[in-house]
């Protein structure tokens, strides 16, 4: 058992950041390949452009709300409650 006690909107923030992340890899997994692109075999559609940076804004302010946490202000030693958030967050 964890040392921490984490609200459950904390947890739900951490899951919400693993969700924005993953599917921002998806997006990029769907990109034709950089050397594809380099060599002019392939090409990067502006509607995968855009998908690609709706992504990467919902996974930013998915980051930002879990790093601004009210949580966060009443702990010592983030690193510690970090990891331990990573494993509840898990559960």
């Amino acid at each position: 058992m964890s040392e921490y006690e984490f609200p459950e909107t904390l947890i739900a923030a951490q899951r919400a950041y693993w969700a924005a992340d993953a599917h921002a890899q998806e997006v990029t997994d769907a990109l034709p390949s950089s050397i594809a692109v380099l060599a002019g075999e392939a090409e990067v559609s502006e509607e995968q452009r855009e998908r690609l940076a709706e992504a990467r804004e919902r996974r930013l302010e998915a980051l930002e709300a879990l790093n601004r946490h009210p949580w966060w202000a009443t702990v010592d030693g983030r690193h510690a409650a970090w990891k331990a958030l990573q494993q509840a967050a898990k559960a």
